[in-house]
């Protein structure tokens, strides 16, 4: 255990001394002793009982909401079996892919059944790629002449690839995405053109998020600040909203991951930021722009040894827990309670290196999430046990990006391998038009 954390932490110096001293030791040690934990797990695994035990002497009812959440391990009717692989959307890696239901507008055809019709509302999987385009691909239905899994739309809104794609929630015509180009976008997807571009960043954009029902929208850089954008009145409801820079926050290093967390109870609409170099989460409450910090180390010290790359909230119950993946080699994910630093589980055994980018997505139910890992493979947790379900395999390269379609209790995903893939619950999954690329019949492999 020790010798491997001398490894993995790179202390040549160290380790060459450790093998010296206990040689004798080590010799003795039999082969087909099982490897050991990890030490940073170990002693995370300890703390971690040593504050349960502590908290459990004050008679704090530290878990009385989430052991009731919890009593219900889940019924699995998470996605495992891969649907489809979409193999020609994009001829470069895959940076993101996600599912909108997307304002286009009408074709020939639809104005012929409804001459009055100004935009129509399409299910579409939306792609980013290293080939910097934004591709809509028709999920269901037909639009036109295109059928399920052709390519309908093709933008291009920024001179870098883009990074993070969201949408107004009242106004679903207005993409939001940020990129490489140091920009942020807004679109018009019914007529293609550009609402508004910002230049307020000076590195990589990597988040972008709507907020408040669209009065707000966010973005995280690698310059190492968050921007919130306000909406100016519009009298016209009917007219698309224009936003101007409200407030630009500065952080220790640059922005990994961002959530936003819906207002409930005391707390009112807030996004959470995690940064490199800082072993703090940062709660921006959007109203006030009060900040509050919590620390992420059980032992409340301010050692930086992992960064929170991923952050989201739980969909079951408002935002009450935080899921946050980290860049640790012992592929550590922390389970919090929201607006706290109490950690409810933790989560290992996910390959992942210094140079990982791994992301996570909940289930739609809230007791199982995915998470990527550097070995091309997807992984399913099962909250309230921490038990590892299973495995998805099948991409063949980095896997880049996770999107969960709640509507459809469906997963995609996509990667390096150039593919898009989808996977949904059989028992759950109701029939649908088989699109024009390759179906997959392979399923979970449960460990």
């Amino acid at each position: 255990m020790v010798r491997e954390f001398l490894q993995t932490q790179g202390y040549t110096a160290a380790l060459q001394a450790y093998d010296e001293e206990a040689k004798g030791v080590l010799e003795d040690i039999p082969k087909s002793m099982p490897v050991p934990k990890p030490l940073l797990e170990f002693l995370t695994d300890m703390r971690m009982a040593q504050l349960h035990s502590q908290l459990g002497q004050l008679n704090m009812p530290r878990y009385s909401i989430e052991e009731q959440d919890f009593a219900n391990p889940g019924d699995n009717t998470m996605p495992y079996k891969d649907q489809y692989v979409f193999e020609d959307l994009h001829h470069v890696n895959i940076i993101l892919a996600r599912t909108a239901d997307v304002a286009v507008a009408p074709t020939w055809q639809d104005l012929e059944t409804d001459p009055e019709l100004t935009v129509k509302r399409v299910p579409a999987l939306v792609t980013a790629a290293a080939d910097r385009t934004v591709k809509f691909t028709l999920l269901e239905g037909t639009h036109g002449d295109d059928q399920p899994g052709q390519v309908f739309k093709i933008l291009q809104p920024h001179d870098g690839v883009a990074l993070d794609i969201d949408f107004h929630p009242l106004h679903p015509e207005l993409m939001l995405t940020s990129a490489m180009d140091k920009t942020a976008v807004l679109t018009n997807t019914i007529t293609g053109e550009e609402h508004q571009k910002f230049k307020d960043h000076s590195k990589f954009v990597i988040r972008a998020k709507f907020a408040m029902d669209g009065a707000v929208f966010v973005t995280g850089a690698h310059d190492k600040t968050v921007n919130i954008y306000k909406a100016q009145p519009e009298p016209d409801q009917s007219k698309l909203p224009t936003y101007i820079l409200d407030k630009t926050f500065a952080f220790k290093g640059a922005v990994e991951g961002m959530c936003v967390l819906p207002s409930s109870g005391n707390r009112s609409p807030t996004v959470v930021i995690g940064t490199r170099d800082d072993n703090y989460l940062h709660y921006i409450d959007l109203i006030n722009y009060d900040v509050v910090k919590y620390n992420m180390n059980v032992n409340k010290d301010d050692w930086v040894s992992f960064t929170p790359m991923e952050i989201s909230a739980s969909p079951h119950n408002d935002g009450g827990y935080l899921l946050v993946s980290t860049d640790s080699p012992t592929g550590r994910q922390i389970l919090f309670r929201a607006d706290s630093a109490l950690q409810l589980f933790n989560y290992y055994g996910v390959p992942t290196d210094g140079f990982s980018t791994p992301r996570h997505v909940w289930d739609r139910s809230g007791k199982y999430f995915y998470v990527t890992g550097n070995d091309h493979k997807i992984y399913c947790f099962q909250v309230g046990t921490q038990a590892l379900v299973g495995t998805l395999d099948g991409h063949k390269a980095v896997v880049r990006g996770l999107f969960m379609d709640y509507p459809r209790n469906m997963l995609v995903s996509c990667g390096f391998d150039k593919t898009v893939r989808t996977w949904v619950n059989s028992s759950t999954q109701a029939p649908s038009e088989k699109a024009s690329h390759v179906a997959l019949n392979g399923d979970m492999v449960i460990d």
